[in-house]
Parts: structure tokens; C-alpha cells; sequence
């Protein structure tokens, strides 16, 4: 294979599209971790653009720096290996998934209340991201011989043990986002390898009236557990003061002591319930985290003060922006998690209404770039790697921006490209290679 033919025949279009992103990403990532006290967040505000660009926090920009070239050397490589060699050893590569995975539950470290991170020296690096691509990488090579006989639900079901044996690792984790990015990449990648559109969306339906089913048997289970406790509470005030202005056996005092352990017995029946539920569901936080979208005013102080400056931030930039180093919500830390999975609302603080429509529009070309490197890819396979890659990428972007907008649950999916972290900056950059690796070989005549 001639390197300077495969280097002519790269997309330079989604190249520098990446490129601009990693750029944007850099900037703001080294905004969103500068703190300021009143007296500094003045003196920085009135600098022009350039002058700010050197006042940056560049601890962090450095280290992102670091995983982006790592990310392009892997990205290099990702291109120069033909893609159907790669998919040849599907099997090992899908049992190494597994390896990895597993070793987080036994080895993993914890952080934020999950154990998602293997220690690897001085760095850690998150299994889950790099799962995501090997899923990609072994599920197209799966799909390839199933092609043609996924019209029933018998032939889906092999396609989800699949693919559910490494999500529900994901999920043991646990790591609710990325299980939901495996289960969207599944439904893409089936419906391009000519599984029946009805049969899949009734299946999606299903599962839609499941989540429903769900989340009504939560919300009964925790409001009447809620209710009974306030109750007795309520009710062990009361029994205090019978107690107090009567004596030890009078009749008062035991039709007090007869309501309150018959609403213990209630209470102690319906804690039970509801803990069982969450044994064999989402735990009780990881539900109240997810649909705090719906109502964050309800809890401004716990599980909806995250949200609820997200929302502030993206708010107060208006049109174009309060300016780079000018945002208040960010600099001033009312907004956590600022420089990873809520980045956008610096974007939207700082560079308004105008910047995210630019960031937006760059993600769209890639998606755009993408799915016609699906259309134009030689065979089968290279399509279903470039589907994998597309709807992988624009169900992070669709559901980071929906999060932090308050249009979807928050489930802690990065920005591709654009968030600080480094095992998603270099997985996302490893997936682009497969996508330029499917363009370089579209046309057999090239090599």
C-alpha cells in the first residue's frame, strides 16, 4: 500500500472540520478551568481576544494536548491498517472487550461514585470509551454474515446477547451514557444491514413503554415511601406531646401508640418495596439523577443544582456571548463538571447563542462527511464501520447538548473532540481513522 497515495486521498474536509473542533475544545477547555476572585475577573474581562488567549489555564490545555497527539498517532495507525484486516480477528478483539471490562470490576478505580478507571502507571484510562469502538470494530463484523435474514425477532435476538454481554459490564459499573450509546450504534448499524424498520420500531417501542412502566412504578414507590416517612414523622411528634400532657397508660396515649406502629408497619412494608425495586433496577440516585431534567427546581441544592446553572449559563450568554474569560457562572465555579461532560454551557456563556451554532455546524459536517463515506464505501463492511462511527458520534452530541439544555436526562456522555478527558479524545480520534480508513479504500482502483 503506497503511503503517499493513501496521505492524497485522505477527506481533508473532515480532517480540518476535527481539527477546528479540537481547537474551539482547547480554548475553551482552558477558560473553563480558570478561577477568578472579583478583583481578577475585572482586570481579565476588558483584555482583547489575544491578550485573554495568554491569560488561559493551560495545566489542563497541555495535558489535553498530550492525549491529542496520542490520538493522532493511533488515528494513523487506525488508517494505514486495511479495515478488513482488522475486522478478521472480530473474535479476539471482541473477548478482549470483555477481558477489559471485567477488569474494571475487579481492579478498577473509583471516582464519583463509579468504577469506571484502571490505573495504567501515572495515567488512568476509562475501558468503557475504547469499548465502544471495538464494539463497533466486532459488531460490523458479525452483522457482515447475518445480511439478509434479520426480518424476524429470532434473527435479532443473537445480535443482542451480542452486544448486550459488554453493556451490561458497562452497566455494572456503573455506566448508564455509554450503555445507552452501545444500544443506539446496535439499532443504526441493524437497520443498515436491512433489518425490517417496523420490526425494529417496534421493538424500540417496547422498550419505550418499559423505561415508562418504569420510571411510573419509581415515582410511586419513592412518593409513597416519602410520604409515609413524613407521616410517621409527623405522627412521633404528636405521640411525644400525648405523651407528655397524659399518663403513661391512658387511653390517649394508646390509640397514639396503636396509629404509630400500624403506619411503621406501612412504612417499614413500603421501604422494603422500594428497595427491592432499586435492587433489581437503576439505584435509587442514578433515577432521581436521571429525571431531575423534568422539574430541577424541585432539588436546587442536590441533584438539580447541576442543571439548573447549566441552564442559567447557556442563558446569560445571549446571542453572541459574554467573551472569552467573561463568563460568570464558569469562572466564578456556581457551575461544576465545567470542563467535561458540561462544556457547553461555557460555549453557550461565553461565546452565546453565535458559537454554539458554529460548534454545532462543524459537528454536522462531520456527521454529513460521515455518512457519505457510508454511501461511498466499497463493501458492505467499510458502510457498517462508517455507520458505527456516525451514529455514534452524533448520539454524543445529540444527548451531551440536550443534557445540558435540560431537554434530556443527564447521563455524563462528553462532547467528542471538544471535552477535556483522554481515553474519549483518543477513542474519538481512533474512530475518525476508521472513517478516513473506509475513504482512502473506497475505490478498489486506488490500490
Amino acid at each position: 500500500m503506497s503511503i503517499a497515495r493513501m496521505v492524497k486521498n485522505l477527506d481533508y474536509t473532515l480532517l480540518f472540520t476535527a481539527a477546528g473542533i479540537i481547537l474551539f475544545g482547547l480554548v475553551v477547555i482552558g477558560s473553563a478551568t480558570l478561577e477568578f476572585t472579583n478583583e481578577s475577573f475585572t482586570q481579565l474581562k476588558n483584555l482583547n481576544f489575544i491578550t485573554k488567549l495568554a491569560h488561559l489555564d493551560f495545566e489542563f490545555v497541555l495535558k489535553q494536548i498530550q492525549w491529542v497527539l496520542i490520538g493522532l498517532f493511533l488515528m494513523a495507525v487506525m488508517i494505514y491498517l486495511p479495515y478488513e484486516d482488522l475486522v478478521k480477528h472480530s473474535r479476539l478483539l471482541y473477548i478482549f472487550n470483555l477481558l477489559i471490562l471485567a477488569a474494571v470490576l475487579i481492579k478498577g478505580q473509583t471516582a464519583y461514585g463509579a468504577q469506571r478507571w484502571i490505573q495504567l502507571g501515572p495515567a488512568q484510562f476509562q475501558p468503557s470509551e475504547f469499548s465502544k469502538l471495538l464494539m463497533i470494530l466486532t459488531f460490523a463484523g458479525f452483522l457482515v454474515k447475518k445480511r439478509g435474514n434479520l426480518n424476524r425477532f429470532r434473527d435479532l435476538i443473537p445480535c443482542f446477547l451480542y452486544v448486550g454481554a459488554p453493556m451490561l459490564l458497562i452497566l455494572a459499573q456503573p455506566d448508564l451514557g455509554t450503555s445507552m450509546v452501545f444500544v443506539a450504534v446496535m439499532f443504526a448499524m441493524l437497520f443498515f444491514a436491512d433489518a425490517k424498520p417496523l420490526l425494529l420500531l417496534k421493538i424500540i417501542g417496547a422498550g419505550t413503554v418499559l423505561v415508562a412502566c418504569l420510571i411510573s412504578a419509581h415515582a410511586y414507590l419513592h412518593d409513597t415511601d416519602r410520604a409515609l416517612e413524613k407521616q410517621l414523622a409527623a405522627l412521633e411528634q404528636e405521640k411525644k406531646q400525648v405523651m407528655a400532657a397524659n399518663a403513661a397508660n391512658s387511653p390517649a396515649v394508646e390509640e397514639v401508640e396503636k396509629k404509630y406502629n400500624n403506619l411503621l408497619k406501612q412504612s417499614e412494608k413500603a421501604h422494603k418495596r422500594h428497595e427491592k425495586f432499586h435492587k433489581y433496577t437503576l439505584k435509587e440516585y442514578q433515577m432521581t439523577r436521571l429525571f431531575i431534567f423534568l422539574n430541577p427546581q424541585s432539588d436546587l441544592l442536590g441533584d438539580g443544582y447541576q442543571l439548573w446553572q447549566s441552564l442559567i449559563s447557556i442563558g446569560s450568554g445571549g446571542l453572541a456571548g459574554k467573551g472569552l474569560l467573561g463568563g460568570t457562572q464558569t469562572h466564578f465555579t456556581f457551575l461544576p463538571v465545567r470542563h467535561t461532560d458540561f462544556i457547553f454551557s461555557v460555549v453557550g456563556e461565553e461565546f452565546g447563542f453565535l458559537g454554539a451554532l458554529v460548534l454545532l455546524g462543524l459537528f454536522l459536517l462531520i456527521i454529513y462527511r460521515g455518512i457519505r463515506i457510508a454511501l461511498e464505501a466499497r463493501d458492505f463492511l467499510g458502510s457498517l464501520l462508517a455507520v458505527g462511527v456516525v451514529s455514534m458520534f452524533a448520539f454524543h452530541v445529540f444527548v451531551n447538548i440536550g443534557m445540558t439544555s435540560g431537554i434530556m436526562p443527564v447521563t455524563g456522555i462528553p462532547l467528542p473532540l471538544f471535552s477535556y478527558g483522554g481515553s474519549n479524545m483518543i477513542m474519538n480520534l481512533m474512530a475518525l481513522g476508521i472513517l478516513l480508513n473506509v475513504y482512502v479504500r473506497r475505490r478498489k482502483i486506488l490500490f
